[in-house]
């Protein structure tokens, strides 16, 4: 992508656009992205993020039920949602082109206008529990709570982004709007357009349709802790369960560390696709799992490298042997030249694959904007990418994955866990 076409503008407001033109497609997506997520929150207000998230669709001055809402976008044929993360809320419309107005006053009357009434509330406090329940009963899903937990600990990024059963039962109409006082406003937002639109008339749309969004100070989350992990070792035992669920990996780097391409490509070469070290290793060779995969994730500050799991009980601990005996050897050898271009390749080949959508294109821009306050094109990336070496690797391996910082987290009905503390060391 060498041609990568970006407008980036800041509104007399202080709001952020991005604007990312794609003539050769037919539709259009407009997302509006708030520095806000559940690191931001007090234990007392665990999840009212997400939360919020869900009281906006339920209505406006202008559209006072989800109903009318919803047939908005859906009359067109558009789609239509939201999402919440840790550090960053989103809401986002994806229509064919000649919608784009009538979709981005739509995000824009529920961020604007929003009424949440109590008894919405109330009603919206059960789909929530539902939700907690449903992830909590999901291994896979809930075994991602537990990584966090024993990663961060006590800090909200050790929290679930959906709260608790106790926290989500106290939010009342009021902590929403103090939080949407505190939080939505222009300098802690992005807006991020990517498709097919005319780009002079869509920034004079946006300044009409954002022009009331107020003014304030970009908020910011609490640190993270100097001390990670904050625990080595977790394990939560669950009888009905018919296999053991693990994560293991180590703490990671920030969205801004220069070894950040190193550290993606350490994961990819570890647990990335079907052909990967830890996939051939431990499904391949000695069938312990349908499926293994490692991955990083960053923040603004902290970051993570996890290899997650679901294998046979009886065999859990050989398992995380062999995890680690990885960890371990990629530490000690350099990667070959041919790994490692083949690492370069799948990571290249798969964003030419996902900026096909103007859904990750918008968000890959917002984000950057939002989170860094800077965008690096898809070739700016992949230059740094190709430029990893393979004494970079282990660099950044033996950085990374020592022995001392590596972390466990099981969830399953594994009876006994001192094998598993005595490979940590503990």
């Amino acid at each position: 992508m060498k041609n990568f076409p970006l407008t980036e503008k800041k509104l007399p407001g202080g709001l952020r656009t991005v604007l990312l033109p794609r003539q050769e497609g037919q539709t259009v997506t407009f997302l509006v992205l708030i520095g806000v997520g559940s690191r931001y929150e007090t234990p007392r207000q665990s999840g009212l993020s997400h939360f919020l998230e869900h009281m906006f669709f339920k209505g406006t001055q202008r559209r006072p039920t989800t109903k009318e809402i919803a047939e908005a976008i859906e009359n067109v044929g558009g789609e239509f949602n939201a999402f919440t993360s840790e550090e960053y809320t989103g809401y986002y419309v994806k229509v064919a082109a000649e919608y784009l107005e009538q979709g981005a006053e739509v995000v824009s009357d529920i961020l604007l206008r929003p009424l949440f009434p109590q008894v919405e509330i109330d009603r919206e406090r059960g789909v929530i529990t539902e939700e907690i329940r449903m992830y909590t009963d999901t291994p896979m899903r809930h075994i991602w709570h537990l990584w966090q937990e024993a990663l961060f600990g006590a800090h909200p990024l050790g929290r679930r982004i959906d709260g608790t059963l106790e926290t989500v039962g106290t939010f009342m109409r009021k902590d929403f709007l103090q939080y949407t006082q505190r939080h939505y406003h222009t300098e802690n937002a992005v807006v991020a357009v990517a498709g097919k639109f005319a780009e002079k008339q869509t920034e004079q749309l946006l300044k009409e349709l954002l022009a009331p969004l107020a003014r304030g100070k970009e908020t910011s989350p609490k640190t993270v802790p100097k001390r990670l992990p904050q625990r080595r070792f977790l394990n939560e035992y669950r009888k009905s369960l018919d296999q053991t669920h693990m994560i293991v990996g180590v703490p990671g780097l920030s969205l801004t560390d220069p070894r950040r391409w190193a550290a993606e490509l350490l994961a990819t070469i570890l647990g990335a696709g079907m052909s990967s070290r830890l996939f051939i290793q431990v499904r391949e060779r000695h069938g312990l799992a349908y499926a293994v995969r490692t991955s990083t994730e960053s923040y603004t500050d902290a970051g993570a490298v996890a290899t997650q799991a679901g294998v046979r009980t009886d065999k859990a601990d050989f398992a995380l042997r062999l995890i680690l005996q990885e960890y371990d050897r990629i530490m000690q050898e350099k990667v070959t030249a041919d790994e490692l271009a083949k690492a370069k390749q799948m990571l290249r080949g798969r964003m030419v694959i996902d900026l096909e959508e103007t859904n990750t294109l918008a968000l890959f821009a917002g984000l950057q904007e939002l989170l860094t306050q800077r965008i690096d094109t898809p070739t700016t990336m992949w230059e740094k990418i190709e430029a990893v070496t393979p004494e970079q690797i282990q660099t950044v391996a033996q950085a990374l994955l020592a022995p001392t910082q590596r972390v466990a987290v099981l969830l399953g009905p594994q009876k006994s866990t001192k094998e598993f503390s005595k490979q940590l060391g503990l």
